[in-house]
């Protein structure tokens, strides 16, 4: 029974009970099934665990990874902005606005119109526009809930929902 899949050894588990309900084994025998079957899918459950927690991990490392590379990609966007902004002074010290090669080529160019704010409370209402959010508090709904006992208007109460947990 070792080698049972965990489909197998929860199928294995209701046929006991069905054929302990129809008599058709003895108590004893229900015990020793039982038994077997508890030993099963505890081994099973091993399994089952390491599995979960190597994915975990690998994930973790995926992620120790991502914020790793993308420290790399900030650093390397920064230095190519250092580097463009020391080139364009220095072309601009020299009084060159183009240069071409074959690789391709490179140009001072005029920036579009932007706008700096220095101080927002002098700007006129006219400028400004006004941005409303609302967000739902779900935690105080729950907490309300608990402590009335009432649901409010709107929402539905969800307490049948349930999570493997692995430590």
């Amino acid at each position: 029974m070792s080698n049972l899949s965990l489909y197998n050894i929860t199928d294995k588990f209701i046929e006991i009970m069905d054929k302990v309900q129809d008599g058709e084994i003895t108590e004893e025998e229900y015990n020793e099934l039982g038994q077997e079957l508890a030993v099963a899918l505890q081994n099973k459950s091993i399994g089952i665990i390491g599995y979960i927690q190597n994915k975990e991990a690998l994930i973790d490392a995926v992620d120790t990874q991502i914020k790793r590379l993308q420290e790399l990609k900030k650093a390397e966007s920064n230095s190519i902005d250092k580097f463009k902004q020391y080139v364009k002074e220095n072309m601009e010290k020299l009084g060159i606005q183009k240069l071409e090669t074959e690789i391709g080529k490179m140009n001072i160019a005029k920036c579009p119109l932007s706008v700096e704010i220095e101080n927002e409370d002098e700007i006129p209402a006219d400028f400004k526009q006004e941005v409303v959010t609302t967000k739902i508090d779900k935690t105080a709904i729950k907490n309300y809930f608990k402590e009335t006992g009432e649901i409010v208007p709107g929402t539905r109460i969800i307490s049948d929902k349930t999570s493997l947990r692995i430590k």
